[in-house]
This record gives C-alpha cells, structure tokens and sequence, in this order.
C-alpha cells in the first residue's frame, strides 16, 4: 500500500487526516512543522507529501523547492487555506501534482491522493519501460534537425515517458497535431487509441456532445444513447486542439473530468470511469486567456502540466530540404517528379511561410501537380514566392535576408548578360515565366534593353 507524509502544523487536522488515510488502507506518517516534514521526506520513500502551504519556519512551498533540489519524486499535494489558491497554483507549477482547498471532505481528499498514487505508479512502470526501449527511437512524422526540432523532439521523448497531461503550443501550420500523435506513439499508451477533436469546428452543443456523449432520449433526435469521445478514447489518448476556443461552461465540465477521471453523458445521472490521457493544443496565449477571464485558470494548471512549443518553419534553419523531399516523396511520385531545381530549392528555402509546414506542404502539392518530369522548376512554383512579400519590410543590410536579396539580383543581371538582355531567353534559363521575369526586374530595379 502506498505510503503518505503528511505535514501540518495544526494537530487537530494533521491527525485527522491521518485517521483517513489510515482507514482507507494507506502507510502514514506525520510531521508537525515544515522542517520535520522536510527531513522525513528527504530520508525516506514515500509516494505522496501531503503539506499545508502556510507554516511557521519552512512553508508548503518551501518544502517543495528544497525536494526538488535533492531530487525527491514523491507526488506532491498542498493543502490550502481560504484566499491562497493563487500560491498554490504557483505550487503546481513547481512540480506540485494537485491541490485541495481547507475545509475539504473525506471523499475529495481521497480521490486527490488516489489519483497521486495512481500517477505515482504509473510514473514507475514508464520508468521499467524507459529502461527496455532504445532512448534514440526519434518520434515518429516530426521532420527536421535543426537546433529547435532537436529540442521538441527531445521534450517530447520526455512528455511521452512520463504521465500527465501535455499542452502544445504554436502558431497555425506548425505540426502540433504530430507532436501529439508522437506523444501518444511514444507513451505506454500507444497500443490504445489516439482520438483527435478540433474544438473550433463545432458549437458549443455539438462539442459537448461529442465529448461526453448522451443517453436516449436526452435531447430531439437522440434515438439511442451514445458515447463521447472522452469514452472512446479511454486507455489511450485525446487530443484536443484549439482547446483556447472552448466555452468557459463546457471548460468546467472538462476540468470535472481530469480531476475525477469520470465523464456523465447529457441527460444522465451516473458518472462512468475513464482513464484517459488529455493532450490539448492552442495557437493562441492562454495565458493572456486566463488574465481576460476567457480560460478557467485551473484549467489551465491542469493541463500545462508538460508543455511542447513547436516553432515556426522560419526558424527552423535547414528544415525546408528534409520537408521539401519528404513531401515529394508522398505527392510527387504519381507525375515521376524527383527532385528540385537548384533554383527553386532556393526560392523555397529563403520564403518565410506564414502558413508554417502546412503552407510548404500545399505549395509542393500544387506544384508536383503541374511540373513536368523529372523536377520541380522554378515557374512550377506559386508567384507569392517569386515577389517580395508585403507583410515584410525590406531586408537589412547585413542580415541573411539581405544577402540573398543581392545573390537574386547578381543572377539576373548576369544571366540578362549572357542572353545579350533577351528577355525569352533569361527567364528560360532562369526557368521562371516571362511575367516573372519582368517582376522580378522590377523588383530589383533592372532596366531592360
């Protein structure tokens, strides 16, 4: 059975919650200041700390920086008082698992600490499972190896290792539905199921509803009864995207689901166990959501337990090749396309694609689409590549931007050079059409003739 540590200055309710614990079967010890509780702690093995959070001497919070320092792994709860939830959010994001607010009931608090025990194990068996997989099996779909995809994939490894709910982060197009399927794939999860939502494409009754499901009758049309996706998805994952989007009422019934591990279809009274992994994703600062009041800030708490930020494509150096040949790979085999002109792969590489990943990966599919074989050439790309991009002020001198923006002109001018100024035949060399040639003129300020 699991053993508890439980810290308390008052000893009417350090030995009361003592008495609970113990008569539901768990190992428990006390300690009557945040001193004593910290050497206990520290000299021996538990798998819950259960600390107020304000303490003569060493506080709740206190305790847990000095656990983390020396490298504890218990699970830690902190017990609050009225008007200090705030500091107990900021013990959660210290690596506190949970929170229960003074006065609590005897069932609350023993689904808090069944839950830290739970997580507890679980933690574990993945720590078993780490020990007999090879830690070089790189995620599955995240294409790249520059700096910043080398640091995703490696937080990932750790999301997917380790229990607890995940939020990914990152602008549109960024790939943060792969992250997540990466995650689950990587998880001891992996051979339940992944269930993917996206929260903006429905209402707020339809999403509820997809959710949670419903019994017959509970509304019109509602025939049979139905399972929600929090159901289907129990054993493995789901993934929630554009979380940010979703009513500050269907919020509360989520957050009642990640504490409890219960879901209630609509129009039902009984609650059903799942056990469920929520990744959640957002292009949006939630944490300026939960500043607007627009996010539940425990909710919020609850599901940045790991965070994955995937970067944009623009800064992600040396990227657009590895995407470019794998995109190639699933689109361009139908039409015999195999490879990229030198300089289109240029073109495509100096782009800032606002669009991210997503947008890469259209252009090639248009492009693939008309190209002739054996390679995609410059005129096979969109025009918004071959034109300046508005949204952007011109390159300063000495950046990269720059430098490419003077390679471009060197090459038309010289190639105009060799063509003895023949438009026809420049943009044929250059492989761009004619339009494209007298726009890119323009844009350098080359005259013709």
């Amino acid at each position: 059975m699991a053993r508890i540590l439980v810290i308390d200055d008052d000893a009417g309710v350090r030995e009361s919650i003592a008495r609970m614990l113990r008569s539901a079967g768990y190992t428990v010890l006390v300690a009557a200041s945040g001193e004593e509780g910290f050497d206990l702690a520290r000299g021996d093995a538990f798998d819950v700390v259960l600390s107020d959070m304000r303490m003569p001497g060493l506080s709740g919070l206190d305790i847990l920086k000095k656990l983390r320092d020396v490298h504890v792994d218990a699970c830690f709860i902190v017990m609050t008082g009225f008007g200090t939830v705030d500091t107990a959010v900021e013990a959660m994001k210290l690596g506190a698992v949970d929170f229960v607010q003074k006065p609590f009931f005897r069932d609350e608090l023993l689904m808090r600490v069944r839950a830290a025990t739970d997580r507890r194990q679980l933690a574990r068996q993945v720590t078993l499972l780490q020990r007999q997989l090879p830690a070089s099996t790189p995620p599955e779909g995240l294409i790249g190896r520059s700096d910043a995809m080398a640091k995703v994939k490696e937080v990932i490894r750790r999301a997917a290792a380790a229990p607890g709910t995940v939020l990914i982060t990152g602008e549109t197009g960024t790939g943060k539905e792969i992250a997540a399927r990466a995650i689950h794939a990587g998880s001891p999860r992996a051979s339940k199921p992944f269930v993917a939502l996206n929260c903006a494409a429905l209402t707020e009754s339809l999403l509820e509803n997809e959710l949670f499901g419903h019994t017959r009758g509970a509304f019109t049309g509602a025939a049979a009864p139905r399972p929600g996706l929090i159901e289907h998805a129990s054993g493995g994952s789901l993934f929630l995207d554009e979380i940010g989007t979703m009513s500050t009422a269907l919020q509360a019934k989520l957050l009642r689901a990640l504490e409890s591990g219960e879901v209630r279809r609509i129009g039902e009274n009984e609650s059903r166990r799942v056990d469920v992994r929520f990744v959640t994703a957002t292009n949006v600062d939630l944490k300026a959501a939960v500043d607007s009041g627009s996010f539940r800030s425990d909710l919020y708490y609850r599901v940045n337990v790991h965070r994955v930020h995937m970067p944009p494509l623009r800064e992600r150096g040396g990227d657009v090749p590895l995407l470019v040949e794998h995109f190639l790979e699933r689109y361009g085999r139908a039409g015999n396309i195999t490879g990229v002109a030198a300089p289109a792969i240029e073109v495509l590489e100096s782009y800032s694609y606002p669009g991210n990943v997503r947008q890469l990966e259209h252009i090639i599919q248009r492009a693939v689409a008309i190209a002739q074989p054996p390679e995609l050439v410059l005129g096979d790309l969109p025009e918004e590549l071959l034109v300046p991009e508005r949204s952007h002020p011109a390159a300063s001198e000495g950046t990269v931007s720059a430098a490419r923006e003077r390679a471009e002109r060197e090459m038309i001018v010289a190639t105009l050079a060799r063509c003895h100024g023949e438009i026809s035949s420049t943009a044929r060399e250059l492989q761009v059409s004619r339009t494209t040639m007298w726009r890119l003129m323009k844009k350098h300020g080359i005259e013709a003739g």
